[in-house]
């Protein structure tokens, strides 16, 4: 007698990863669990997208806070040249998809490595070596800049 997908989903097991071991948990935590989890990254890709900073993050994410804080010594010149740089970048990343924003915010902006990001989400090394090869090449086409 064939198990209908009802079935087999009620008898399905739901395991998180806490502190570095499985766990196994009911359906309904696991679904608030990773609700939460997707509402966490939305709103750190939203404020990526918008240039917000978490001054708590600042070390851990995306610079310190001497990068982000003006220097009083610094001239004007400097400045405006470091945000019309800025806001170039901010334009190349925006013609890229979500996918290809994701991979670009995870590598460069959240520092990890092709080889962490394989493990965290399992794509293979080279297709992430691959992705990622692709989308600076669509970027330095943008900006028009020669290798």
């Amino acid at each position: 007698m064939k198990q209908s997908d009802d079935e087999k989903k009620e008898k399905r097991k739901y395991f998180i990863s806490v502190a570095g071991e499985k766990c196994e948990i009911t359906k309904e935590i696991y679904e608030v669990f990773y609700r939460m989890d997707r509402r966490e990254r939305y709103l750190e890709e939203r404020d990526f997208k918008k240039g917000v900073i978490i001054f708590s993050d600042m070390k851990r994410n995306y610079c310190s806070a001497e990068g982000i804080i003006p220097d009083k010594n610094t001239d004007i010149e400097t400045e405006v040249i470091n945000k019309v740089l800025m806001e170039t970048v901010l334009e190349a990343i925006s013609i890229l998809n979500e996918e290809e924003k994701w991979l670009i915010q995870e590598l460069f902006f959240f520092e990890k490595s092709q080889r962490q990001l394989s493990k965290e989400t399992g794509l293979p090394l080279m297709t992430i070596s691959n992705r990622k090869k692709r989308v600076l090449e669509k970027l330095r086409k943008y900006l028009k800049i020669e290798k």
